[in-house]
């Protein structure tokens, strides 16, 4: 499941700098999380909140990525940081 996520976090990434718009790329990620979470039959409170909880995070990381898309050298270590979302 983590490759998964790390394989779309790549897209995402992608899409970002093709579209510079974060929240967009944060709700794709959402979305997916909350579908694979109602798939395996997780409670939908439980998904509801941590739906709430990855949009706040992915909304941070990819607000950031795109606000240090010309610094070449941080914008990689955040990218590199955001496999960490993956795990929530």
């Amino acid at each position: 499941m983590l490759f998964i996520k790390a394989i779309m976090l790549a897209a995402l990434i992608r899409l970002l700098l093709a579209t510079s718009k974060p929240f967009l790329c944060s709700g794709i990620y959402t979305a997916v999380s909350v579908i694979f979470g109602l798939a395996i039959g997780t409670k939908f409170l439980a998904v509801l909140v941590g739906g709430a909880i990855v949009f706040g995070l992915t909304s941070l990381y990819f607000s950031l990525l795109d606000r240090f898309e010309d610094s070449t050298g941080l914008f990689w270590l955040i990218a590199g940081l955001g496999i960490f979302i993956g795990m929530v």
